[in-house]
């Protein structure tokens, strides 16, 4: 579980920072109604709230509060492969830009 909870926290960050690079630039659209109506309120509060998500993570994993439900562990496991998934869709609009 220390690991999952590690990589969530780190691909949230992730794509906290790129979504918000993407919807700064209009190279992007937030799907997600609850971050971007964050956005519509405030850029960095989508932002922060991402970085306070990711801090929740890490803390539990640092002060070793770990779950050992095997619910939480499958919802963290399809959350990872979701978050795969999604920093994997970032790479499609940012590669061509890298190039």
């Amino acid at each position: 579980m220390k690991f999952i909870f590690s990589y969530l926290a780190a691909v949230n960050f992730a794509d906290g920072a790129v979504t918000y690079w993407g919807l700064q630039f209009s190279m992007i659209e937030e799907s997600n109604p609850i971050m971007s109506g964050l956005y519509d309120i405030n850029p960095l509060l989508f932002l922060g709230y991402k970085l306070f998500l990711s801090c929740i993570l890490y803390g539990l994993v640092l002060k070793k509060k770990l779950p050992t439900n095997r619910f939480i562990k499958a919802l963290s496991i399809t959350a990872s492969v979701v978050y795969t998934i999604v920093i994997g869709l970032h790479g499609v609009w940012l590669f061509p830009l890298i190039i």
